[in-house]
């Protein structure tokens, strides 16, 4: 009897055991592949722990969810990204996808592309370091985007260092030069060059103005008004928190904008094409300021040179730092040192000279006493005479 219980659902067929049992009202049947009484017996045993477990011969298999593709977590993350931006960034983030980052890892699954693959793609990159970092920002977005989805458990991005970038090159014009564009540029562009140079706005800054911030009768003078942006052919907000300013109308600011209210001062916006457009960085680089370069016989150089120009023409003449870094609507001083440090006349650099000037006016040696004086007191021969001259340390 014991034999025949030990052999219970298996049976064989043609030399080879088999296991069989009516299970939920079906007939399982499976070949256990031996001819061999004990494996068959310990097979059997399986099956049936499986069955008790279960509910089926075999456990289940573990369900393996398909990695996604870089370019699949990229389509993910721009359905969200897309209005977490600025909409002048996201111009930028789509160039470098389409232009540089899908066409490497498009296909690649996301979780097989290595710290060195990243590192190895940068580095052919044929551009420079500032654009090369700018390049990354989105890429690594997307990695933070799949590592918060749980995807990815090693975000290699956050291993990448920055390169260190160059500052930007400053070839600010002279006020000759100044002169020479502004005789030689179109008379109806006349006045929004002059502002430019004048008053050292960014260029959507400009094109974004009403004439509602134009501030005529703000006190003590007039004033512009800075508080919103016109680039990519959309109205935004300023850059910083910093950059929303009021800007002093210097008397070649007020000159220009009486010009230009007989141009454009029944719309609401105050620069406009000569077609009655918006105006925008393109359009006035390639119908404006090219065509005036060359009418006026110098280099090329971009449009942004005007608000350089504006800083060190002003710095230049010794105006404060404080006001060009409000007027300008930098966010600190010291980006006004790191990019114009050569245009700050020395009497207002941070070296240390003035406070020797400082020094040696208000610590000068005094004079000496009279035999008269130090005759009639005796305390005066207790005057210290050994006074280091400070031109020793000049």
């Amino acid at each position: 009897m014991a034999k025949r219980k030990n052999n219970k659902y298996i049976q064989k067929i043609g030399g080879i055991f088999y296991f069989r049992k009516r299970h939920n009202k079906t007939t399982l049947k499976r070949s256990l592949n031996t001819t061999d009484r004990k494996t068959a017996q310990d097979l059997r045993d399986i099956y049936l722990s499986n069955l008790i477990e279960y509910g089926q011969l075999d456990p289940p298999t573990e369900s393996v969810e398909e990695v996604p593709t870089f370019g699949e977590m990229v389509k993910q993350w721009a359905e969200i990204h897309r209005t977490q931006v600025r909409h002048t960034t996201w111009p930028d983030y789509v160039s470098a996808m389409n232009g540089h980052i899908l066409p490497v890892f498009k296909d690649f699954p996301i979780t097989e592309i290595t710290y060195q693959d990243v590192v190895k793609f940068r580095s052919k990159l044929k551009v420079g370091s500032k654009r090369a970092n700018n390049i990354m920002v989105p890429m690594k977005s997307v990695f933070d985007f799949a590592h918060r989805q749980e995807v990815i458990q090693d975000n290699v991005m956050r291993k990448l260092k920055r390169l260190p970038e160059e500052a930007p090159e400053i070839h600010p014009f002279t006020y000759e030069e100044v002169n020479r564009i502004l005789d030689a540029i179109h008379s109806w562009y006349k006045p929004y060059a002059s502002v430019a140079v004048f008053t050292g706005m960014r260029a959507g800054e400009q094109n974004g103005l009403d004439w509602s911030d134009f501030l005529v009768d703000m006190k003590p003078e007039p004033h512009i008004f800075v508080r919103k942006t016109y680039v990519y052919k959309r109205d935004g907000i300023p850059k910083t928190k910093k950059s929303k300013r009021y800007i002093k109308c210097l008397p070649q600011v007020l000159d220009a904008l009486a010009e230009q209210r007989k141009l454009t001062g029944n719309n609401k916006h105050i620069f406009l094409t000569l077609d009655g457009m918006r105006m925008t960085p393109d359009h006035f680089r390639k119908e404006v300021w090219m065509p005036a370069l060359k009418k006026a016989g110098l280099k090329y150089r971009p449009p942004i040179q005007m608000r350089h120009t504006f800083a060190t023409m002003m710095l230049s003449a010794g105006e404060d730092i404080g006001w060009v870094q409000n007027m300008m609507g930098h966010s600190s001083l010291q980006m006004i040192f790191q990019r114009y440090y050569a245009w700050i006349p020395n009497g207002t650099r941070s070296d240390g000279k003035a406070f020797l000037r400082y020094i040696e006016d208000t610590h000068a040696k005094p004079p000496e006493a009279s035999v008269d004086e130090v005759a009639e007191n005796p305390e005066t021969d207790k005057v210290c005479t050994n006074v280091v001259p400070l031109a020793r340390y000049r």
